[in-house]
């Protein structure tokens, strides 16, 4: 459980003493586990929070001044004594995750440190929040724990892998949960009992894995290589071959497509279409690409867009728009089995330079500022 005793957190330009009253998700299963919950519309302003080697967590909003999209920090403070590998924000919460085997909690309305999670026994690998209401955890030793945010106990170890996890990722409904590990399979785990629902051997070791966010396909991904699967089917219904090695992966939507999208070893952001052929990439960092996310807002010409975050090895974040990123497939009079992958040229909306190597990075619409 959390530590009976709460530190201070640089958090903000404000920090308070008083621990936090959560707001619970009043929809969850009897036992407690997550169940439905609804996203948060896009809003005038976003959240990046950014991990990183050097320990520091960081905290930059996103918001229009005119016609240009700015990036400032609301927090940048050391977090761990160990390299950061994961974050994640769920409602007024924000959880980091590090090799020192810890899980660190903050309230970003409050704008405190609620304190540490220590159930773990090996480096935090992935960390998932469903809504504000329940926190997963996974590690390299081979556990899942999930956390209900009301007082932040742990509700159920789920123990399957013979192996370190090295991703987890939550089904939008909340009722399932897919694992990847070293042990080369994939668990897919029933959030309502708590049990292990399936385990599927994989070819390699699945080292990333994703949910599209209609919650009808989901994505594994392994060095070079991405296998998609719809729901309730075992094998996949196609494979991406990269020539590059992936480091991050994203399931888009636009104009009600989905696209896997990918950062790469080589700099480069690629863009798929689900039977796996590679659309488009463009050059978007000056070193690896280390993760990807994705955030609605809404502009001020009143309209809302999926921007799509981007953080690297080279110290920036970087904030693009996902229309730049598609149009130029969709107009294209190009076969899209054509063995020609369209060079993009596109420039980012913002960048900001953290100017340390960054790890992992979420996003959320709201930056309680």
């Amino acid at each position: 459980m959390a530590n009976g005793q709460r530190k201070r957190a640089k958090v903000g330009k404000e920090i308070s003493d008083t621990p936090p009253s959560p707001t619970v998700d009043s929809s969850t299963a009897e036992n407690g586990l997550p169940v439905l919950s609804e996203n948060e519309p896009a809003k005038e302003a976003f959240l990046i929070s950014a991990g990183t080697y050097e320990r520091i967590l960081y905290g930059i909003e996103g918001r229009f001044v005119g016609e240009l999209l700015t990036l400032n920090p609301l927090f940048i403070f050391p977090a761990h004594i160990g390299c950061i590998k994961s974050v994640s924000i769920g409602g007024r919460y924000l959880a980091s995750g590090s090799t020192d085997e810890i899980i660190r909690l903050y309230d970003l309305k409050k704008r405190v440190e609620l304190g540490s999670l220590h159930e773990h026994k090996g480096s935090i690998t992935s960390l998932r929040f469903h809504g504000h209401s329940h926190l997963l955890s996974s590690s390299e030793d081979g556990a899942i724990c999930i956390f209900r945010t009301k007082d932040w106990e742990p509700l159920r170890v789920l123990k399957g892998h013979k192996g370190p996890i090295n991703d987890i990722a939550i089904h939008p409904s909340g009722k399932l949960a897919l694992s990847v590990s070293q042990d080369r399979t994939v668990i897919v785990w029933n959030l309502l009992t708590g049990q292990r629902a399936s385990r599927t051997k994989t070819p390699q070791p699945g080292e990333l894995v994703s949910w599209n966010p209609s919650g009808k396909l989901y994505v594994i991904s392994y060095a070079s290589e991405i296998q998609i699967y719809n729901v309730g089917q075992a094998e996949p219904t196609s494979t991406i071959f990269s020539r590059q090695r992936i480091l991050s992966v994203l399931v888009a939507v636009y104009k009600g497509k989905d696209y896997v999208i990918t950062g790469c070893q080589d700099k480069r952001v690629r863009i798929y279409a689900l039977d796996g052929v590679e659309l488009a990439s463009v050059q978007c960092h000056d070193n690896r690409i280390k993760g990807l996310s994705s955030v609605d807002m809404l502009f001020p010409d009143s309209s809302v867009k999926t921007l799509v975050v981007s953080i690297s090895s080279d110290g920036r974040i970087k904030v693009w728009s996902l229309a730049d990123m598609i149009e130029p497939v969709l107009n294209s009079s190009q076969s899209p089995s054509a063995s020609d992958v369209i060079d993009l040229k596109i420039e980012p909306l913002a960048t900001y330079n953290a100017d340390v190597r960054l790890t992992c990075v979420s996003t959320s619409n709201n930056t309680f500022s």
